[in-house]
């Protein structure tokens, strides 16, 4: 057994119609002022060095758990396509399959969604 530690990525497609405005919202959430007001309202620890480096993360207990946590863990390394076709693929078998499709295809189709570009 073995725990996990993952992360988000928030990244700009090269091929968007909208480009340069996607830039900016990528630098504006990931600014300190956005990473530590992220931090304060969800807890979740800023990918910005100095919002990470301020007092009020350094100090947080969850924050500190998790990071001598990590020396442990195996990194998790998920895409956007995992979730969604996973929680179908498991509802479907949480209730008693009624699709009635076999277990193959419906792994089949689980494996196709996760793997889509």
């Amino acid at each position: 057994m073995a725990s996990f530690s993952g992360y988000k990525l928030i990244g700009v497609n090269a091929y968007s119609a909208n480009g340069e405005w996607a830039a900016k919202l990528a630098e504006w959430i990931t600014n300190e002022e956005n990473q530590k007001l992220r931090f304060r309202m969800r807890g979740q620890g800023p990918s910005n060095k100095n919002a990470a480096a301020s007092d009020e993360v350094q100090s947080a207990p969850a924050i500190a758990a998790l990071l001598e946590q990590s020396e442990f863990s195996c990194l998790q390394r998920i895409g956007g396509n995992f979730w969604d076709p996973v929680t179908a693929f498991a509802g479907e078998i949480l209730a008693g399959n009624p699709s009635g499709k076999s277990l193959q295809e419906q792994l089949d189709k689980m494996v196709e969604g996760i793997t889509a570009p």
